[in-house]
Order: structure tokens, then sequence, then C-alpha cells
């Protein structure tokens, strides 16, 4: 039996037991009952993400918990979901097949990980942002694969909170765009997405909006690499020539052609949208 199975069939006894313990907890109630509605509408992405926000109150919680609140069953529980959390990472759940009440799991081995762009940005910037948007979907890359949130097609899905989005998604594979400007410096949202770059290990870029002040000590107190070359988006030769490099990045990234003539229109385009 696989593992997405044996935790359908063990969680109403894991619940329970939590629900006794923790019953004037709200997080941890409120993980089990999302959880729960994951796992009944075999929504994976909730599922994982409810999963590990679960191990880990059993990891803060564990050497509190008496015997008096059945401390070697909870120490089952938190080995099993320890065990199971492991296992499903290697399974694609975005390829869940649901029939006949049967989930199909798709080993994740099997199958090339999808990247993903995101671009951080004020959006008192969005005019750079919209034309790196145009730049980059002009090259192949699908709507679902860039999250831009000025974007109506790369927007935050609705009903997603904005920041457990960006946390889900920073830790697959992603290539992070870091719009700096001065209002950017003065955001603490945007410098929380730079961070979360940073923390998570992310590759990613610098981009400048001309009037950037590079001598701003909030900027070379952040926790990126500000010495690490980027460009300024004033089009002139050298920002032109840093497009071509980029370019080269995103194609080889998500394995996409470009002939010549529709990379000399769209960096065209580009230049007109930033001058």
């Amino acid at each position: 039996m696989d593992s997405y199975k044996k935790l359908k069939l063990e969680f109403k006894g894991i619940k329970k037991l939590l629900y006794d313990h923790a019953f004037s907890d709200g997080n941890i109630n409120n993980y089990l009952d999302e959880l729960e509605e994951g796992l009944n509408t075999n929504n994976i992405e909730i599922v994982l993400y409810c999963l590990n926000e679960i191990c880990n109150w059993y990891q803060r919680n564990i050497p509190d918990i008496s015997p008096f609140y059945n401390l070697n069953e909870h120490k089952r529980n938190k080995e099993f979901l320890e065990e199971i959390k492991e296992d499903l990472v290697h399974y694609d759940f975005s390829e869940v097949i649901q029939k006949n009440n049967d989930v199909k799991l798709i080993d994740k081995n099997k199958i090339a990980s999808t990247p993903k762009i995101f671009l951080s940005h004020r959006s008192s910037d969005k005019k750079y942002g919209d034309a790196l948007e145009k730049l980059i979907v002009g090259l192949g890359v699908e709507n679902d694969q860039l999250i831009y949130t000025s974007h109506p097609l790369h927007k935050i899905p609705f009903n997603e909170n904005i920041y457990d989005y960006l946390r889900k998604n920073i830790n697959q594979k992603v290539f992070v765009i870091i719009l700096w400007s001065n209002e950017y410096l003065e955001s603490p949202a945007c410098l929380n997405e730079m961070g979360a770059a940073w923390v998570t290990q992310s590759d990613y870029s610098n981009m400048y909006t001309p009037e950037f002040a590079f001598n701003n000590s909030k900027y070379h107190e952040c926790a990126v690499d500000t010495r690490k070359m980027g460009t300024v988006l004033n089009a002139d030769a050298n920002c032109r020539a840093s497009m071509v490099e980029f370019r080269d990045k995103i194609l080889e990234m998500f394995n996409l052609k470009l002939n010549e003539q529709t990379w000399t229109y769209l960096l065209d385009q580009f230049i007109i949208d930033i001058q």
C-alpha cells in the first residue's frame, strides 16, 4: 500500500489524538481541518503543506507532551507522519489521476520538474515589470511558469494568501528576478520576497530601474549579494547585451528555441517599452 493511501486510512485516528491534546491550539486544529479537506478532495498542494506544518508542530511540542496525554501514541504519530512526508516528496502530485476513488501517484524522479520565474517588484515599477513580462512570455514561457503579481495572467490565484503562495512556490526550482528601485527598498513586502530568495538559495538576477541609487545604505544591507553583476534597464548598449544573456538563460532553463528574427523583434519592443 502506498503512503498516500496509508495517510488517508490513518488520518481519523491521528486527528482525534491531536484534537484531544491540542484542543485549544487553533493553529494545529486548522492544519488538521485543512489536511482533512485536502485528503477528501485530493488537493495535493494543501495535503503537502499541512502535513509539513503538522510535522513542524510535533517537532516543537513533543518534548512537552506528558504521558497523561498518550505520549507513546504521539511519538508514533510523529514518526508515521514524518515517514509519510518523506515518502510523498518522491511523487509529482501535479499529475495525480483519480479513477474509481483510486489515486495513482506519478514518480517525481521520472518527470522533469518544471521551473518557474518569480518577478519580485514594487507595484510602482509596473512599467518595467510589464516590459519584462512581455519579453519572457515572448520567449515561450507559459503563463503558469511566471509569478508576476501585477499581471492578471500571472497573479496569485483567487483565495490564495499571497505569502503562503509565494512560500510554497519559492521552495520549487525558481529563478528570481529582483527588480530593484528606490521604492522597492522602502517596501517590507518586497524585502521579504528578496530574503526568501536568499534563504532558499534560489538562483536570481539583479535588474535595476534607471534612477536606482546604488549608494543607498539599505541596498548594501540586504541579504543577497549586491556585488553580483546585474543590468540597469536604461536601454543602452550594456542593457541590450545583458538582455541577450538573460534570453539565453531563459531558453536553456525551459528548453526553448527561438529564431533570430523573433528575438530581434522582442528586444526592440522591450527597449521601446522601458524608454
